[in-house]
């Protein structure tokens, strides 16, 4: 059963999230999808999922060329700062055949996707960020994952989300959209930029220590993949 979501107020909060589901999705292949907060456990599942995302994918996400192993990424991926990330995965539920998970491809079974929020020092906005996995990519966990977060950054009394991400990225734009972004495109960066208002829910003392402009150096560009995501 699915987590009704009431206020976050603090780290504690969102520890109460652990282990518990916050949104289900049956992607277009027949995979079922169940989307919860992220677990320290789940490094060798997220390195595993990071090993299926092309080199395209990973530069869209981080804005660079990733130097850094599946297993390195992983790991900071999975030990979020719960002061001011919040981090949730995707992954496969208990009936999902067995030929829809590319274990050919990969040691241990894959998370399908992850996304990021992560808040600036005032706990007034959130950086969005996503990665689906290549072989999971435009069939709907894109989608999924956002509306999952948008609901995460409501209770988390955020004022609002933003996003950045390449002008090719058709799909997202069509997902934003949908959703009441604000986008804006910015030619001489080559980027879309987007923004969503939250409406606030009460009161937040943030413990986080991010200064200004952390979110970007952080999360890298807030909405990217190697193609479009559904």
């Amino acid at each position: 059963m699915e987590v009704m979501l009431t206020r976050l107020t603090g780290a504690a909060d969102i520890a109460g999230l652990v282990g518990r589901a916050l949104g289900r999705s049956c992607l277009k292949n027949g995979t079922k999808a169940c989307i919860r907060v992220i677990e320290p456990e789940d490094v060798m599942g997220c390195a595993a999922m990071l090993s299926l995302c092309s080199p395209k994918s990973l530069y869209s996400r981080y804005e660079r060329r990733v130097g850094e192993s599946a297993e390195e990424l992983a790991f900071s991926l999975c030990c979020p700062d719960a002061h001011c990330e919040l981090t949730v995965v995707a992954e496969a539920t208990r009936g999902t055949p067995l030929s829809l998970m590319r274990f050919d491809r990969v040691s241990g079974i894959p998370l399908l996707g992850v996304a990021q929020l992560i808040t600036d020092s005032r706990h007034e906005a959130a950086e969005y960020a996503v990665l689906v996995a290549d072989p999971w990519q435009s069939m709907g966990l894109g989608s999924a994952l956002t509306d999952v977060c948008l609901r995460l950054a409501h209770a988390w009394n955020l004022e609002r989300v933003v996003a950045e991400f390449l002008p090719s990225n058709m799909r997202m734009i069509h997902i934003l959209e949908s959703r009441r972004f604000d986008l804006q495109r910015t030619p001489q960066e080559h980027v879309v930029s987007g923004h969503k208002r939250i409406a606030p829910v009460g009161g937040w003392t943030s413990g986080c220590s991010l200064g200004s402009g952390a979110m970007s150096r952080k999360a890298g560009p807030a909405i990217a993949e190697g193609g479009p995501v559904g």
